[in-house]
Parts: structure tokens; sequence; C-alpha cells
């Protein structure tokens, strides 16, 4: 089992926090590779297509955002291989607003 504490804590980051990242390549049909950069971090990120709208209508690859695009995002949780999986869903970014 990986230590999902620690793994929080060497990203310098905390579950459901919000941040800023930009898009450096498309997984396919699967969604969106990002780089954090508000704050900085080095874990490896990825947003998942479910997680890029609210709508019931999934976006396609060709509705991806473009590679460059810049993002707001929350932290949901490390995944198995310690990639770090995010959701760009307005509603997400909503509540943790609420929250704050």
């Amino acid at each position: 089992m990986e230590d999902r504490d620690g793994m929080w804590q060497l990203g310098g980051l905390r579950q459901f926090q919000v941040v800023r990242c930009v898009v450096t390549g498309h997984r396919g049909r699967f969604g969106v590779e990002v780089s954090l950069i508000e704050p900085e971090s080095s874990v490896t990120a990825f947003i998942d297509f479910v997680m890029l709208t609210d709508d019931e209508r999934h976006p396609t690859p060709a509705e991806f955002p473009p590679v460059g695009d810049v993002l707001e995002a929350v932290t949901l949780d490390f995944m198995p291989g310690g990639e770090l999986r995010l959701s760009a869903r307005p509603s997400s970014l909503a509540r943790r607003r609420g929250a704050q």
C-alpha cells in the first residue's frame, strides 16, 4: 500500500485544493495530462475526460482543451501509480470555493 499522506506532503499539496495547471498533452480519448503551475509542483497529474465538464455529454478528444491552455482544477487523489487526479468541473470548483 502506498503512503498517500506522504505523496500529498511531497507534492506540497492537499486534497481538494484549487490549483492552476497547464495542459501538456492528450491521452487519446481518456483525458488530458497537465502540469501544476500554481502552486508549482513536480507531481504527474491527469484530468479524466469525465472530469472536464459538468455536461451530461462528455467531451470528445476533439473538444479537449488544447495543449498550452491554463485550467483551474481541484485535486482529488493519487492513483496507485502515484499520478494525481484532478477535476476541472465547474461544480467541483464552485463547491471548493464555497467551502473556503
